[in-house]
């Protein structure tokens, strides 16, 4: 089967057995591999009542076709379960070189089911695959335990690690991978899954395994016909990597701010941006495998109150606007503590940012108090309180720890007295760090994405402003406050990021027209040996949108629950240079639902659902209303 190896790891935590298992050819050309594949196997392992914390719920790891190839920056691979954060569909994407190896070690995937009685570690060794008791592990985190097993098995292993937050099964806990140089499988909660089953932790031997492909020399050409573009159109993005856009969108209006209320803060920028960062505490550039961007950095503070422990990841966008712009921070030294602090004990710095940016706010409006707190004086521009709630929810401590751990819905449940207005959610997965009053698409895209309030979803924002996709009528970006074409032009960007997830591949490669949408479909086809249009591979990813829809269905999501947050409904977004209004969701939800095929409520029709081969799919326990 080209693009994959056609070798499953099936782990048994109960009875300690680990099998090996060809892949359903029929699937992988429905869903090609990632998260779509994980989609597919999920809906068959699951039911609609199954609790994402039980032994019940697996945890898929899975590859795509572009995996150890020759595509630029394909070498990501994609974590599903069902989420104990949000209670529906859950996945992570992670770059790095995880993924790769596993590749190379001649298998495409793991499933782990089912719960160990002690914790345990995985290892993907040269000659075997086996279960090792790692009670040696527990309760390090994951920078530490990273440094033990490569004291046990050598520099040349990659891992996938848990640290306290998982073990202790905090909702929006992270799994970490390549140690201090850490990429993260942050949101949904799949640490947590992880933790649940008691596995510490997967190691994988370095290999030399090749992947199948049906052309390579005709892949290895057409890939460098594209080479030059994306790295001349990238070479900008590449060097000042994601920490330049917080100075780029400020003045557009699509940085969010005091927990989304100002529209401007030019002074906090002119300290936490990538000059800045590069000038003081960056060490050097890095980049995931077969990567020509090399966006990441390295970044040490070798003094002073926010000292790293030596070199560790920098912080990306999400971590410079999550704790720098919504806290009204400008301590660039805290923000990579705190990004440091993040990684090594295992949580989504998206979610946790955004929920004490809430807790900022009902602090700031009495709504909890030091009572509450632990004696711990919350409020914005305080970086210091910031580091004591990410390590108080990291560690599930009782009382404001467990209670952030939850999220800022179930948090804002709790609390009462209106404190939902001050969250920033949707489905239960805190927004990114992406306005949707700047953005439309991003509007109607958070509000339909399948795991809860995503940018990656469709990445509206990228082709509102330069990206085009000229294959299918867009020669030109979309106005990005406009409703006419909307829904069809987020339907397409999601269906097309879909595909991406499945092949598991870096979705900077479209930035700044990089690539239009043809290579990706011509590399698909050179790999597994069949002619692949650009539609073939848009319907391909609405089949996989559509199935991940149906499980969200199956667990009671509906029209109720594709609606932006109160502020993003009521609140406009003013400053000197812009004012935009709040977005029409309601009116484009409706254009959405018809061109999609769904019912008002929210689901498939049913002849949307036979068009896209998912007829039979309504059987499996995954898909079953309730």
């Amino acid at each position: 089967m080209y693009g994959f190896h056609d070798r499953v790891i099936w782990v048994d935590l109960p009875r300690k057995t680990i099998d090996v298992r060809p892949l359903d050819p029929d699937e992988v050309t429905d869903f090609i591999g990632g998260s779509g594949l994980g989609a597919a196997m999920l809906a068959r392992m699951v039911g609609p009542d199954t609790d994402p914390l039980s032994p019940e719920n697996p945890l898929i790891f899975m590859t795509g076709p572009t995996t150890n190839t020759s595509v630029p920056a394909g070498s990501r691979y994609a974590v599903v379960a069902l989420s104990p954060y949000t209670g529906i569909f859950g996945e992570a994407s992670v770059g790095g070189s995880f993924g790769w190896q596993l590749k190379r070690a001649g298998y495409d995937g793991i499933v782990v089911t089912g719960a160990a009685k002690k914790p345990v570690v995985l290892v993907v060794g040269t000659d075997g695959v086996t279960l090792q008791e790692a009670d040696r592990l527990w309760g390090k985190d994951i920078f530490e335990a990273d440094d033990a097993l490569k004291e046990e098995f050598g520099d040349d292993i990659v891992t996938a690690l848990i640290g306290p937050a998982g073990e202790r099964l905090v909702p929006m806990a992270a799994i970490g991978h390549d140690g201090r140089h850490t990429r993260m499988a942050g949101r949904c909660g799949m640490g947590a899954v992880m933790g649940s089953k008691k596995l510490k932790g997967i190691v994988v031997a370095k290999n030399t395994i090749e992947t199948p492909v049906a052309d390579a020399a005709g892949l290895k050409a057409s890939v460098q016909t594209y080479m030059g573009q994306i790295q001349e159109r990238l070479k900008l993005f590449g060097f000042n990597g994601t920490p330049g856009a917080p100075a780029n969108y400020d003045p557009l209006g699509n940085l969010p701010i005091n927990n989304w209320r100002d529209a401007r803060c030019p002074d906090i920028i002119k300290t936490i941006n990538a000059q800045v960062l590069q000038e003081t505490i960056q060490v050097r550039r890095m980049g995931c495998k077969r990567c020509p961007i090399s966006c990441a950095r390295l970044v040490e503070v070798k003094d002073g109150p926010y000292k790293t422990d030596g070199v560790t990841e920098g912080p990306e966008y999400e971590t410079i606007a999550g704790f720098g712009t919504q806290q009204l921070n400008g301590d660039l030294n805290s923000i990579a503590k705190l990004n440091e602090l993040c990684n090594r004990w295992g949580i989504d710095t998206m979610s946790a940012a955004q929920t004490i940016a809430f807790a900022n706010e009902c602090f700031e409006k009495g709504l909890l108090t030091t009572r509450d707190t632990g004696g711990l004086e919350l409020g914005f521009g305080k970086p210091d309180a910031l580091i004591a709630l990410v390590e108080k929810i990291c560690f599930a401590e009782d009382g404001i720890g467990k209670l952030l751990g939850q999220g800022s819905r179930k948090a804002a449940a709790a609390i009462g007295r209106g404190a939902e207005e001050c969250t920033l959610e949707v489905k239960g997965l805190e927004m990114p760090m992406h306005d949707p009053r700047f953005s439309w698409g991003q509007a109607i895209s958070q509000a339909t994405a399948n795991r809860g309030a995503c940018h990656l979803a469709s990445l509206a924002h990228a082709y509102e402003m330069v990206s085009t996709m000229p294959e299918i009528g867009y020669a030109q970006p979309h106005a990005r406050q406009s409703r006419d074409g909307k829904a069809q032009f987020v339907i397409h960007l999601q269906n097309f990021m879909n595909v991406l997830d499945a092949f598991s591949m870096c979705k900077f490669t479209i930035f700044a027209n990089a690539l239009p949408l043809t290579p990706f479909a011509e590399w698909y086809g050179l790999i597994v040996g069949r002619e692949v249009s650009v539609v073939d591979l848009l319907k391909t990813g609405d089949r996989i949108f559509t199935l991940k829809r149906m499980i969200d269905n199956a667990r009671g999501i509906t029209r109720k629950d594709d609606i932006l947050p109160p502020r993003m409904r009521t609140l406009k977004k003013v400053a000197e240079n812009f004012s935009f209004d709040v977005p029409p969701v309601t009116q484009m939800l409706s254009d959405y639902y018809e061109i999609r095929g769904w019912t008002e409520e929210g689901r498939p029709g049913a002849s949307t659902v036979a068009g896209l081969g998912l007829g039979a799919w309504t059987g499996q326990p995954g898909l079953r209303l309730p």
